[in-house]
């Protein structure tokens, strides 16, 4: 066990250890030889006519990335609680007297999304040491980049999918931002642009690509860390690398990062389950604090979700009647371990049906003919939670009992119960009130299906 841990990061050119962190563990990114983090974002900025970003951009992805690394490469278990790391973290960056400015803003907001304790400590970037496409030619800036008007978050699940629609329904051209962190999600994703293309050819519609990958993390005494299988700051990568791209394209390019308000609210299932493996990037508190940053920051990109008090559920039920979300719907991955499936032969992702995003999806899918809906666990099979193990069925259980709770509880009880979940205005806690009794009464008609649901459930 242990109490804290400390992390050295090295961008670009190695830098000599200060003494508080001689025995810290080190993370190098992209340095020749040495190097246990990297992404390819540079040169797909320089796809974008730029060979570097401006600073404080720069700055903010390489923040995000180190996040990125550490969640994923620091075991939980290693510490007391078996959850709570304490990480003190060394980061080089150019801007270093904006940085010190928003210190404990930035400490406040990441503790918030991981449920650590975090504590940046921010260093003069070495000379030199810009994070800049290596390619010689000069890079061109594409001719379309002036009438894109907003970036969007697209991992290829519903919500994403429904966001893409509701934009270019709307007339927006728009660039998709996706994180290829899965090689498999590829063709299905880019089958899923290649549909809004076609539909929206007058609104014009592109796709940027980024990877980030974590190798094993080293100890001063050259101890391998095991990985940690939770990761709630992938998508704040994921917004990170977005707003590179809104910052290339043009000033106050407003990032959208869609996503029904049950998910975004994350509030437990269960009184024993913190939702801990669930993220809190679409919390209305996680962007409020966010977006206190990037003005504090002079970065003038507002993140919004348009469906932050929408069930999922009615956000499909606005794209139900477009002929390319019939088509293609059934395509997307909502699944928490979509690549799973390739245990069991299945040679593309596809949809668990059991893990608590599947169950959410189809809820949402029913008031559309979803024949073509294929998943890998059937949870109406008669004999389904009697045959299957434990780890498969549990989230399927944590859902009856929060329905339960959810009919047991008066609006008051709720409400105290939304409070918690972070920092919300009045209005929010109504409109979230509203949000959580109409997902649990979706929920409760999905499970009409089967006799044996409806008798644990009560209805």
């Amino acid at each position: 066990m242990m109490n804290e841990m400390k992390i050295w990061i090295n961008k670009v050119k190695e830098s000599q250890k200060t003494n508080e962190y001689e025995d810290a563990g080190t993370i190098n990114i992209d340095i020749k030889f040495s190097s246990n983090l990297s992404s390819n974002i540079r040169d797909n900025w320089y796809n974008l006519g730029v060979k570097t970003i401006k600073p404080i951009y720069e700055d903010l992805y390489m923040l995000s990335l180190v996040t990125f690394a550490v969640d994923k490469r620091v075991p939980r278990n290693m510490f007391p609680d078996a959850w709570t790391r304490k990480l003190n973290v060394s980061v080089p960056v150019i801007e270093l007297e904006t940085w010190n400015s928003v210190r404990d803003d930035i400490n406040k907001m990441l503790s918030y999304l991981s449920g650590d304790e975090w504590n940046f400590n921010f260093r003069e970037s070495e000379p030199n040491s810009n994070y800049r496409s290596q390619k010689k030619t000069p890079p061109h800036r594409p001719e379309h980049l002036d009438t894109i008007r907003a970036i969007s978050l697209f991992s290829g699940g519903l919500d994403s999918f429904c966001g893409a629609h509701k934009l270019l329904s709307e007339n927006t051209p728009t660039i998709f931002v996706r994180f290829q962190e899965y090689g498999p999600l590829k063709g299905l994703q880019n089958e899923l642009i290649g549909a809004l293309q076609s539909t929206y050819q007058e609104s014009k519609c592109d796709l940027f690509t980024f990877t980030a990958v974590a190798r094993s993390l080293f100890l001063s005494d050259n101890k391998k860390l095991k990985s940690e299988n939770t990761s709630r700051s992938r998508s704040f990568l994921f917004l990170c690398a977005a707003l590179t791209v809104a910052g290339i394209v043009g000033d106050g390019i407003p990032v959208y990062i869609p996503e029904n308000g049950f998910i975004g609210l994350n509030l437990p299932m269960t009184p024993g389950r913190l939702g801990s493996c669930s993220t809190r990037t679409t919390h209305p508190y996680f962007l409020s604090m966010f977006n206190a940053i990037l003005e504090k920051i002079n970065i003038n990109h507002r993140i919004v979700n348009p469906f932050a008090f929408s069930t999922k559920r009615e956000m499909v039920n606005q794209f139900k009647e477009i002929q390319s979300f019939q088509n293609y719907y059934d395509k997307t991955i909502s699944c928490s371990h979509p690549c799973n499936g390739r245990w069991a032969g299945y040679p593309i992702p596809r949809n668990c049906g059991y893990c608590y995003p599947c169950l959410i999806r189809q809820s949402s899918l029913l008031d559309i003919n979803s024949q073509n809906e294929r998943y890998g666990e059937n949870i109406f099979r008669s004999d389904y939670i009697k045959t299957t193990n434990e780890s498969k069925h549990s989230d399927l259980e944590d859902l009856l009992s929060a329905i339960i709770i959810a009919d047991e509880s008066t609006d008051s009880q709720l409400k105290k119960r939304i409070i918690m979940t972070g920092k919300l205005s009045s209005e929010e806690i109504e409109r979230f009130l509203r949000l959580y009794r109409c997902t649990i009464s979706d929920l409760k008609q999905l499970l009409r299906k089967s006799n044996d649901y409806l008798r644990l459930i009560g209805d």
